[in-house]
């Protein structure tokens, strides 16, 4: 089975909001953490979100962290979220 980078990436990210999953991160230290793009990690995260993955928390200490707990998330619910 191949993944694509949308896929490989967006996994990433939602393992980075899994390691601490009540600390809400900006798309910057993810996308610092794991090497990966920002530009193109601000182009996945719309999907995670609108899937019910990830959700965003606004304010002065706000950022992204996952919408359920880390073990309920699987790998098949964020590749059909991000490639269909």
């Amino acid at each position: 089975m191949r993944i694509s980078t949308r896929g490989e990436y967006g996994l990433r990210a939602l393992m980075e909001l899994g390691m601490e999953p009540g600390v809400a991160l900006s798309l910057r230290d993810i996308a610092n953490r794991q090497q990966i793009s920002l530009d193109y990690l601000e182009q996945i995260v719309p999907s995670l979100k609108s899937a019910g993955l990830i959700k965003a928390k606004r304010g002065a200490h706000g950022g992204y962290q996952l919408a359920k707990a880390p073990e309920k998330i699987t790998a098949y619910d964020a590749l059909l979220a991000l490639e269909g």
